[in-house]
């Protein structure tokens, strides 16, 4: 198993340009920020990588493109709770 702290790595995008990402975690689990903080997930629907939102601990795509500005008062640095992080980490072990 290898980790990642804070490496800066570049992803495609299924409908934009590729975006670079500062990446926290491993094969199981990986937490995805914008360089200047903001976490993202890559929102299917869209086909794009959007800033996060937290609902029940668990992060959901907020629609908005990283390459637009982050939604007024989203905190820099957000993380999903250790029971959605432990849940994750477990399906894509047995997904492997």
């Amino acid at each position: 198993m290898s980790a990642i702290f804070g490496e800066l790595l570049t992803f495609p995008q299924e409908k934009g340009q590729e975006v670079q990402l500062v990446v926290n975690g491993d094969e199981f689990y990986a937490q995805y920020e914008t360089q200047e903080g903001y976490s993202v997930v890559y929102d299917k629907e869209l086909g794009l990588f959007c800033y996060a939102l937290q609902k029940d601990g668990a992060f959901f795509s907020s629609k908005i493109p990283i390459s637009k500005s982050p939604p007024p008062d989203l905190e820099k640095h957000l993380q999903e709770a250790g029971s959605v992080r432990l849940a994750k980490a477990e399906q894509s072990a047995k997904r492997k």
